[in-house]
């Protein structure tokens, strides 16, 4: 009777145990187990990207040259940001906030004191990063570092690169509530990623190079000639091939909805 109640509890809990593992795994169909928060792409290329502090939808379309130089005629000009790269004044802008160290003709960082305080670890050796520039709207430092690779700093917060990006490189949608930003990552290809403006601050929604890849199976590399023509269309092209004669690009257009917070 006790070895037949024993093999009861056994069964039950070995079925509890698969039933636990089932719950933990999802299977794609090519058979490979996805990954907690991993973007979904539907059959007809659309996207639910789940982030801070909104949740946005992207679907993306191949178009035709004329039909994006068309609708670049009706494009805003980009205004380029505020930015400080005079050695000399962004010493003294950032004194007691960024520790510099002259070394011949540019400026490498020993120490930043964030200022909130915080003491923030990262992969970045700052022996091995140069300054660039300071954007003063948005406290933002940016550095070059090792293989020439973009490296930035809110100063306010103390959040890095992937999070903030490179200023320099943003492509602003009309009303500025969103924006496209980059960063170099050091061989030949850049990170993209879309940018929501909250509470003062750019917060990012979306990457993406991984988007553009799950829908499209090609590699987003590099990209030029983007801007919006309002602020849920994004426009940009795909460069394909370099040629003394002039590059070749493939151009597509992004259409993203916000169901906000």
């Amino acid at each position: 009777m006790r070895i037949k109640f024993l093999k009861k509890i056994s069964v039950i809990v070995f079925l509890s145990l698969v039933v636990l593992s089932c719950d933990q795994k999802v299977t794609t169909s090519s058979g490979v187990t996805s990954k907690a928060g991993q973007v979904s792409v539907a059959n007809e290329g659309s996207a639910r990207l789940k982030s801070r502090p909104e949740t946005i939808e992207l679907a993306i379309e191949k178009i035709s040259s004329a039909e994006f130089l068309s609708a670049k005629q009706h494009a805003k000009v980009n205004i380029p940001l505020e930015k400080i790269s005079d050695l000399k004044i962004v010493q003294k802008k950032l004194a007691g906030i960024v520790e510099f160290e002259e070394k011949g003709n540019y400026l490498g960082i020993k120490k930043i004191n964030f200022r909130d305080g915080r003491s923030v670890q990262n992969d970045v050796d700052l022996s091995e990063c140069a300054f660039v520039s300071y954007f003063p709207s948005e406290d933002i430092l940016l550095l070059e570092c090792g293989h020439t690779m973009d490296v930035s700093f809110d100063l306010s917060t103390g959040q890095t690169t992937y999070e903030i990006g490179n200023l320099n490189y943003v492509t602003t949608s009309p009303s500025g509530k969103y924006r496209l930003n980059k960063v170099f990552e050091g061989q030949e290809c850049y990170s993209h990623f879309i940018q929501v403006r909250n509470n003062g601050k750019f917060k990012k929604i979306a990457e993406l190079n991984d988007f553009f890849e799950k829908k499209t199976g090609k590699w987003l590399c590099v990209i030029e000639q983007e801007f919006w023509s309002d602020d849920s269309t994004l426009y940009f092209g795909l460069l394909t091939e370099y040629k003394e004669e002039g590059n070749e690009y493939e151009f597509y257009k992004v259409n993203m909805t916000s169901s906000g917070k």
